[in-house]
């Protein structure tokens, strides 16, 4: 809905602008408190330590989101009301029409998939039924239009966020000041951390909220903010570093790849890059030599957390970041302040994405000669030092076998649930209808209740359609973020979000502690766009 139709209607005395008005604000208000206590409750809230914390998270979660949305929908359908008797156009964008072919399509896929009371909630555990992608939605419509005051959300949102990391670190050091580590063995102490619980539960908040802060320190003028961001940046890095799921490396790659694109048009931009880089990798060897003060006998760090502490990898790296850093900053010293041609600027942008598709098509090509052993002996050994370029049931935690058979799936489904789905966070209960045995046989009595990559997940739960709007979500919010970060600095974080958030999860799933987050982040990121729109 267009904010100069809105400024129109408030120039007349009439009841239709004066109810207009007093709804939006009303609502601009609600949506304000609804996503602090958002924010701060499911990252805090909990009952007893540990103990059913994926569970508690969603109570509480659904709990704010029932009653904020059973009022917000009341004070909307109000609002809309007004709006059309003012003869308001609404204005939809292409980010809008895909949320909202998704929910509908999620409601197909309840239909279609056969499985109607699962398919409400979800399984439990997750809960990312239909109900929950109706939040989602909601979340985003709510905030896109009604987040005015969407500075003090990403306020309390990165503040809070800062707490979760501190407590993160000092779980990972063996110091535990809010008790939750107490009656745990060490084994349960490597799998939980801070507030939030299981790691890599903990990994997908880390890959939503980190790169926001990373871009308020690449953009931000404001001297309090970039220290702020730095602080909160360094942060992030740290736990990043120890948090042991090598699926969030993943995720910062793909920020850092929005950053590289969007940070070199300017000399002073490409300067913070290089001591945003410095300071990863110095993270690293940071918390390697106080993680030994203390240590944790049943700490196994995996691949790539490994590599970040004490490589002589990183230690080259971390070298050049830090000459790069103080080369470019000496330049912008001597000679001020650059800004660089279009046409190079235009090359640099292209060459980005494209060196990161050739790195990926590279190492998919590795690992298929890898494990069908056609390359050289010498070759071959020294590859098998890395876990993840021979292709196996085991490859990746077990994703190896979850993923074919979960393909496999697929394959085989009726025409009806590959076009629509199953329904929404049905991926176990059709594995319970149709594969028992194979489950039992593969996994025992472990239940498998997704794919452990989002995307296969929504294949098979919503189907091709619904998996293709889901994905449109994410690309044109991306795509319309980065042509517009130049308006607003925190449209080129809010995209890093974006893609780090699809990265992560390529290698895990949807849940309540990363979802609902990413979402609201994409309804900010669309508020800030309609609003530079109506500027203009």
């Amino acid at each position: 809905m267009s904010h100069n139709t809105v400024a129109r209607d408030k120039r007349n005395n009439s009841p239709t602008s004066t109810g207009l008005t007093i709804t939006r604000q009303l609502a601009e208000y609600l949506v304000a408190v609804v996503a602090v206590i958002l924010c701060v409750g499911v990252a805090f809230y909990t009952q007893d330590g540990f103990r059913q914390i994926g569970i508690v998270k969603y109570t509480v979660y659904r709990n704010i989101m029932m009653a904020g949305c059973t009022v917000l929908l009341v004070i909307t359908v109000l609002y809309v009301f007004f709006f059309l008797r003012g003869h308001g156009k609404p204005w939809i964008s292409v980010t809008d029409g895909c949320v909202m072919a998704y929910l509908l399509l999620c409601g197909v896929s309840v239909i279609s998939g056969g499985f109607y009371q699962d398919a409400l909630w979800g399984f439990t555990g997750w809960n990312m039924g239909f109900m929950s992608q109706l939040s989602f939605v909601l979340l985003y419509l709510f905030v896109s239009r009604f987040g005015k005051n969407y500075r003090v959300i990403l306020m309390v949102l990165c503040v809070t966020a800062c707490i979760v990391y501190a407590l993160g670190i000092l779980h990972r050091l063996m110091i535990d000041p809010i008790g939750f580590y107490e009656g745990l063995t060490d084994w349960q102490k490597t799998q939980f951390l801070s507030t939030l619980g299981q790691a890599s539960w903990y990994g997908s908040f880390l890959a939503v909220t980190l790169p926001v802060g990373m871009g308020m320190f690449m953009y931000t003028d404001r001297k309090f903010m970039r220290i702020w961001s730095g602080i909160f940046m360094t942060l992030g890095f740290c736990t990043l570093v120890t948090q042991n799921s090598d699926s969030a490396y993943f995720g910062l790659a793909g920020a850092l790849t929005i950053f590289l694109m969007t940070c070199v048009g300017e000399r002073k931009t490409l300067c913070r890059f290089a001591g945003m880089l410095t300071l990863l990798f110095a993270s690293g060897k940071v918390m390697y030599y106080l993680m030994q003060i203390h240590p944790n006998p049943e700490f196994e760090a995996d691949f790539v957390t490994k590599l970040m502490w004490n490589s002589g990898v990183t230690w080259v790296l971390l070298v050049i970041c830090l000459l790069a850093a103080v080369t470019l900053y000496a330049m912008q010293v001597k000679t001020g302040l650059r800004k660089y041609s279009g046409a190079v600027v235009r090359r640099l942008r292209r060459a980005v994405p494209v060196t990161v598709i050739a790195v990926i098509v590279g190492v998919i090509l590795v690992i298929i000669l890898q494990t069908r052993g056609v390359l050289p002996k010498s070759i071959s050994d020294k590859l098998a030092d890395v876990p993840y370029l021979t292709w196996h049931n085991e490859w990746g935690n077990g994703r190896g076998r979850i993923w074919k058979f979960s393909m496999k799936m697929f394959v085989e489904a009726l025409p009806g649930h590959k076009l629509f789905g199953v329904g929404p966070d049905c991926f176990h209960s059709y594995v319970a209808a149709h594969y028992s045995e194979e489950q039992t046989l593969y996994w025992g009595s472990w239940q498998l209740t997704n794919a452990h990559n989002e995307w296969m997940t929504s294949l098979v739960n919503v189907g091709v359609l619904g998996t293709a709007a889901y994905l449109g979500i994410y690309v044109t919010a991306i795509g319309r973020f980065c042509r517009m970060y130049h308006r607003d600095l925190l449209l080129a974080g809010i995209a890093a979000a974006c893609v780090s958030y699809m990265c992560y999860n390529f290698f895990c799933y949807q849940q309540v502690l990363c979802t609902p987050f990413i979402f609201l982040l994409m309804g900010i990121g669309e508020y800030i766009l309609r609003d530079l729109v109506d500027k203009t």
